[in-house]
């Protein structure tokens, strides 16, 4: 969020021994690096992403994916797209986009594989963008463990009652899509730079410092976080497929006793047959014999 969105790609950050770029169909198309699933979206979106490897960043072995600034505008239906979301057209899931791919749908994307989720809000625009609120209710539901929301660059207030407005309008906005009675914890922070305001105080601004820190934690201990997410989603895969063991071993137990008791019945028929046979064949034997006698 902020006053304005500053791009529209989905820019993919890492360290490495020096600076490169690399643009979107070279960084779906190579296998290695795990993001040929975007290509299911369209050729739209293939050239809203990239990858820039810059040899400062102090973070090895992750990636900082930066989302496009959400439109204040709420999302509007346009035309059928050519764009697929796992084979099936936009159109036929009711979610085209004026932005040309489904939005929602690659942002879904992006935090199902992500291991930490920052979502910042700046003090102009208090969570107030339609995209903002309809992220929160579609493309993160059920990544509460993964998001920080994070109030960003709260040094720009000059008063405290800005900022305890500003911040109170974020809150009344969240509450609006969150459905809890409790809301998560916000972040508050700022960026370190030249000429740092100091108008919320000088502790309240060593405080927001401090804030900074513990998600600048948060994010260096990704790696771990990593490790967390896929025994998480392990457990969760060996329980539907514990599930799906159970479904059809239950199936295979009725369909055998469907087996046994359709052939034991057609058993029953031939014998009961059989026996009819049978006692008119000796029937008709002693008839012939009496009309002998």
């Amino acid at each position: 969020s902020g006053v304005a969105p500053t791009d529209d790609c989905f820019t993919l950050v890492t360290s490495g021994a020096k600076d490169s770029d690399q643009d979107g169909p070279s960084l779906i198309g190579d296998p290695d690096l795990g993001f040929a699933a975007l290509r299911n979206f369209g050729n739209i979106l293939m050239s809203h992403v990239n990858l820039k490897v810059r040899s400062k960043v102090k973070i090895n072995n992750v990636i900082v994916v930066d989302s496009p600034g959400m439109i204040d505008c709420p999302a509007t239906q346009t035309s059928a797209s050519s764009s697929t979301v796992t084979g099936q057209t936009l159109a036929s899931v009711g979610q085209t986009y004026d932005r040309g791919y489904n939005f929602m749908a690659v942002t879904r994307w992006f935090a199902t594989q992500s291991d930490l989720i920052l979502l910042f809000f700046d003090p102009d625009k208090p969570g107030t963008t339609g995209e903002t609120l309809e992220c929160l209710t579609s493309a993160l539901q059920g990544m509460d463990h993964k998001v920080m929301i994070i109030f960003n660059k709260c040094d720009q207030f000059l008063k405290m009652h800005d900022f305890a407005r500003a911040y109170g309008s974020l809150c009344w906005n969240l509450s609006k899509v969150i459905p809890r009675k409790d809301l998560p914890p916000i972040f508050t922070m700022c960026t370190p730079v030249p000429g740092l305001r100091q108008g919320l105080g000088e502790e309240s601004v060593r405080d927001l410092h401090n804030t900074r820190e513990e998600v600048m934690e948060k994010v260096r201990n990704a790696m771990e976080m990593r490790v967390d997410n896929m025994i998480s989603k392990l457990d969760d895969s060996t329980r539907v497929l514990q599930m799906y063991a159970w479904v059809c071993t239950n199936v295979r137990n009725k369909v055998r006793d469907m087996w046994w008791s359709v052939h034991l019945s057609s058993a029953a028929v031939f014998a009961g047959a059989a026996g009819v046979s049978l006692a008119l064949y000796l029937g008709k034997g002693e008839i012939v014999s009496r009309g002998l006698l």
